[in-house]
């Protein structure tokens, strides 16, 4: 048991040479398209001879990276067209008669849009909340229009870059209006990518100024409140409207919720105070009453 061999020093030759057999023998995608189309045509679906034989593949081919042993497609298991659902336009396709290619062609020449209303001036003027204002937040108004401005520019070149029509559309992640379909699925993955990391930037030009937010006890729970109450200001506030307006894009309103936990801070802490308001003012009317019932004896 003492007896012990190490294993062979790994050298940069091995690494490039195991990424180049992966690279080459990495056959998933392959196999998994394949088993799509044999459960599409065959009459036993995905318990056909085809697609239980290529769900085994598949299995190998997961394990590939550990065992080295390649999964190999044999002959009879390679497809030479596609269901009309897989939207392969530069492969032969032909129409699916199975419950997916029935539904597919019902929704693909449906009109797909975001049923969403412009911020207006007018909604601008009704959605304003004046508990998102606190006390100092006029400081950081011109820092927080220069991010604004930054961030709506992102925002744009996001929508133009993936061809999307509409703010909502972008930050719901569920893209629906992408143009070219041999492009859809790698922009789709790309698109939640690209909004979480310009929320990440966004954050940290929150934190660079203000400190770190959200965190208490350290003097920055007034000046981050302050910032993130500018943020939301320059947003919603009607005399911002239409001031980040280039070559007519609309007006953008996700840029104060890249901070959203202060936005609802700020909202607890007014609800809490309001609250305590009330229950005073009850307090004193009770007090009221009864000094006026003792009056009357």
């Amino acid at each position: 048991p003492l007896i012990w061999s190490p294993t062979k020093h790994t050298h940069w030759q091995d690494i490039q040479e195991y990424f180049a057999n992966y690279m080459i023998n990495d056959s998933m995608g392959m196999i998994s398209n394949a088993h799509t189309v044999f459960a599409d045509k065959e009459p036993e679906k995905a318990e056909s001879k085809p697609c239980i034989e290529l769900a085994k593949l598949f299995s190998a081919a997961v394990d590939f990276p550990k065992t080295g042993i390649p999964a190999l497609l044999p002959p009879h298991l390679r497809v030479r067209e596609y269901p009309d659902f897989m939207e392969k336009p530069d492969k032969p396709t032909y129409e699916s008669k199975g419950i997916i290619g029935k539904l597919f062609r019902e929704i693909k020449d449906k009109p797909q849009e975001v049923p969403v209303s412009s911020f207006t001036k007018r909604v601008a003027w009704q959605a304003y909340d004046h508990d998102l204002e606190v006390d100092g937040y006029e400081a950081y108004l011109d820092d927080a229009y220069y991010f604004k401005s930054k961030y709506d520019h992102k925002i744009a070149s996001l929508m133009h870059h993936y061809r999307i029509k509409t703010e909502a559309e972008l930050l719901w992640g569920r893209v629906v209006s992408l143009s070219g379909s041999s492009k859809r699925s790698r922009d789709a993955e790309g698109v939640p990518l690209a909004v979480k990391t310009l929320r990440k930037e966004a954050r940290d030009w929150f934190s660079k100024k203000s400190g770190k937010p959200g965190k208490h006890g350290d003097g920055h729970e007034d000046q981050s409140s302050a910032k993130a109450s500018a943020w939301y200001h320059v947003t919603y506030h009607p005399d911002y409207w239409g001031a980040y307006s280039e070559e007519n894009q609309p007006h953008f309103i996700s840029f104060p919720w890249c901070v959203y936990d202060r936005l609802i801070a700020i909202k607890k802490d007014k609800i809490k105070a309001a609250n305590a308001r009330g229950r005073s003012e009850k307090g004193k009317d009770a007090q009221l009453r009864h000094i006026l019932n003792s009056l009357r004896f």
